[in-house]
């Protein structure tokens, strides 16, 4: 199972500071715990960035030059009302805050910025993440053995952690045969599911069998069962 901290090292930050000494600083900080960590200076810049960039996270001042945190935000949350927001914010903005609240944000860091509570607010918003990313991981995997899995949304095969490297035709058969818990396919399902052919134009037979054989022998560990007459299944972990 993956902890918090390795999937913190899979994020990516966008840190919004017009400020360069402020910016710098914090950069430094939080690329010891993240992915990355890109740097913007004003909301104008932000948004050029998160277009082009896979942003797990944001991390904003409020009153920067050409564009304000605040109307940041706002057009932020027109393309993506989920993504987590993290205002910095001075004590005398109090009206900003209060748009801000109602546009969702996840909390606020007020300056001069505490590192210790700069670091449990951002943390606190990841936990959030970690959680629907563990949600979301459980409804799409498939628990094959005591430590073998299978991720049914982006199709990968791990052992420990550790991802199998199978050919194409290989996944396919294991995405057929895990589609639904324990049913059995029948060779013809299989055969129409991997080759898109008529399966008695060519002795596709033959080579599903090879092609099980040969899964077999690279993973021993799955359980693909020959049901006599009827076709193929996955038995899985009880």
């Amino acid at each position: 199972m993956i902890t918090i901290e390795t999937y913190k090292k899979t994020l990516n930050i966008l840190y919004v500071e017009d400020d360069k000494l402020i910016s710098a600083k914090i950069k430094s900080i939080l690329e010891r715990f993240f992915n990355s960590v890109i740097i913007a200076s004003n909301g104008e810049e932000a948004i050029e960035l998160y277009k082009t960039n896979k942003i797990d996270l944001v991390i904003s001042d409020i009153n920067m030059p050409k564009m304000d945190g605040l109307e940041f935000l706002e057009i932020l949350r027109n393309s993506n009302p989920d993504i987590p927001f993290i205002f910095v914010t001075a004590r005398d903005e109090p009206d900003m805050m209060l748009r801000a609240i109602q546009l969702d944000i996840n909390n606020y860091i007020l300056k001069p910025i505490d590192l210790k509570n700069f670091l449990f607010i951002v943390d606190k918003a990841i936990e959030k993440l970690f959680r629907d990313y563990l949600e979301c991981q459980e409804m799409n995997t498939i628990q094959l053995n005591d430590n073998i899995f299978w991720n049914k949304e982006i199709k990968i095969l791990t052992k420990d952690n550790i991802s199998f490297k199978l050919t194409k035709k290989e996944l396919l058969l294991i995405d057929l045969l895990l589609q639904s818990s324990n049913k059995t396919y029948s060779i013809e399902e299989i055969i129409t599911y991997l080759w898109d052919e008529d399966y008695q134009s060519k002795d596709y037979i033959s080579c599903l069998k090879n092609l099980i054989s040969r899964l077999r022998n690279k993973i021993p560990e799955i359980n693909i069962e020959n049901i006599y007459g009827m076709g193929y299944k996955i038995k899985l972990f009880n």
